[in-house]
């Protein structure tokens, strides 16, 4: 990743997902002014994100290099979920 920090990402604004995975929240954003996304986590009930890094979306599956394969089907299903609604 280049140059790619927390800088990139706007947590002010609305995530595009927030999901919370076994006391985990989970967050994705259009980072790096909307070149990318960029998945987020922090414990439930902090106030801080800490970057994951980057990630891809085919419309079907969304990959992460930083996160266990459960972690990212379950955020898969949930992304699925939000753009059939």
């Amino acid at each position: 990743m280049n140059s790619f920090g927390q800088e990139n990402v706007n947590y002010e604004s609305d995530p595009l997902l927030s999901h919370v995975i076994q006391e985990q929240e989970y967050r994705l954003d259009a980072g790096k002014e909307g070149t990318a996304l960029c998945l987020s986590e922090r414990k439930v009930g902090t106030w801080d994100w800490s970057l994951i890094g980057e990630a891809k979306w085919d419309r079907t599956t969304l990959r992460c290099k930083s996160l266990p394969r459960p972690i990212t089907e379950e955020l898969s299903r949930a992304l699925r979920e939000l753009n059939q609604a």
